[in-house]
């Protein structure tokens, strides 16, 4: 794999990091969509500021699998 301008190799260690807080975040986003689904049917309120805060554990964590996805890609793995 060849390495793009600016971008250096990233380190493995690095890469399971992002995979390990990946699959807790999923879990905690699983958690809270368990929560809204029981919400939703006593109270749509706090249905939708839960749906809020999914949203943004959602948002964050395709965030970071995003830029490490790109700096695997372009920068290669080192170990």
């Amino acid at each position: 794999m060849s390495t793009a301008t600016g971008f250096n190799p990233i380190h493995l260690d690095d890469v399971a990091s992002c995979l390990n807080n990946c699959s807790e975040s999923f879990a905690q986003l699983a958690a809270l969509l368990h929560v809204i689904k029981e919400k939703a049917q006593e109270d749509g309120a706090d249905a939708a500021k839960l749906a809020a805060l999914g949203c943004a554990v959602a948002t964050d964590m395709e965030n970071y699998a995003d830029a490490t996805r790109e700096q695997l890609q372009q920068g290669g793995v080192k170990q």
